[in-house]
């Protein structure tokens, strides 16, 4: 049994992999922290973990609020033209784009108090060399809670970060992906950070080279077909065809890339990707079309350089098939036998 904080973001893979974390039986979801990236607001972050864990069942896993910005960030343009990005796709969608990051309904029931650092460095405390930290979003609250405890490396088991891309070319500029480049300050903090970690970069997510990791409508249909009266899969097939056909249409995929869930599932199961030895990244922090790109220190150079931590693996390859395999039967266990949300 692996014991995981999952840190999010709350974009529509987070959803997933929230439910992910929540059903599998080889993981205790200790708790959620949330953080401002590509869904917008912290509050907006935030209701949308306690309603996805309502759905779950799970209203007994905490839930903790984090960062409402980046260290540094850029221009407030630049910051929110992920949360705008459906209004470029209304043209192609119009109301279809109804179910894609829609503001999130009141929850049931509020966040647990306390910022979500704390409750990192807390758990890490209680519980030295057990928790494995899972970053999908940006890095904002991990970066934070190593300021405020430098021993927090020590603490964790391990880390999973997703971000970054090196074959792939990224998707907000060409060099750098989302999460990194949201906040590349505190992604070169973890990075840097002196704790065995696995990044996960849009390579083996979000390239047609891993095609057979994405969700279709036939993966949806498959799950509807197997697991009756169940209230997940119902809303995953209500919500998330407008993802697939989205990052078919804009993105050029074949279809929804589970970023999110494939992180998550390297908690229990590292040997679905392929990684590069232990080495040192680092993070570009200057201004321009390289801010939030990953260097992973590889080769011979002459330059200094180089000399961090070789702490990071970087997944190169995924078995994909076996993957989504893993995600459909854990959405499986949602079937209900009676109220609404629990897993059986």
């Amino acid at each position: 049994m692996q014991r995981i904080i999952l840190d999010v973001d709350s974009a529509g893979d987070d959803i997933l992999a929230v439910l992910f974390a929540a059903a599998h039986p080889d993981i205790k979801l200790e708790g959620v922290t949330t953080v401002t990236g590509a869904a917008g607001p912290i509050k907006q972050v935030t209701d949308v973990v306690l309603n996805t864990l309502s759905l779950a069942g799970r209203d007994d896993i905490p839930v903790h609020a984090g960062a409402w910005r980046p260290i540094v960030g850029h221009a407030k343009a630049a910051m929110e033209a992920p949360v705008h990005f459906e209004k470029r796709l209304t043209a192609r969608f119009g109301d279809r784009l109804k179910t894609f990051n829609p503001p999130a309904p009141e929850p049931r029931r509020k966040a647990n108090p306390g910022h979500a650092v704390d409750f990192i460095i807390d758990m890490a405390k209680a519980n030295p060399g057990e928790i494995t930290l899972v970053t999908t979003g940006p890095t904002t609250n991990a970066a934070l809670a190593i300021l405020q405890e430098p021993a927090l490396p020590s603490l964790l088991k391990n880390m999973l970060v997703l971000g970054g891309n090196f074959t792939t070319p990224g998707n907000m500029t060409p060099l750098s992906e989302y999460n990194i480049w949201a906040d590349p300050e505190a992604s070169r903090i973890v990075l840097n950070a002196d704790v065995d970690k696995i990044l996960v970069p849009l390579d083996i997510c979000e390239d047609n080279r891993v095609a057979d990791s994405m969700l279709t409508r036939d993966d949806i249909a498959d799950m509807a077909s197997i697991g009756a009266d169940n209230a997940v899969v119902d809303m995953i097939g209500e919500v998330f065809p407008i993802y697939i056909d989205i990052w078919r249409e804009f993105f050029g995929l074949v279809g929804f890339p589970m970023d999110d869930v494939i992180t998550v599932a390297l908690a229990f199961a590292p040997d679905l990707v392929t990684t590069t030895a232990p080495l040192f990244a680092d993070v570009v922090i200057d201004k321009g079309v390289a801010r939030g790109q990953v260097v992973a220190y590889r080769g011979h150079q002459i330059l200094p350089g180089g000399d961090g931590p070789k702490t990071t693996r970087i997944a190169t390859g995924l078995d994909g098939r076996r993957f989504l395999s893993i995600f459909k039967t854990t959405m499986a266990r949602y079937a209900r036998a009676g109220d609404l949300g629990t897993a059986a």
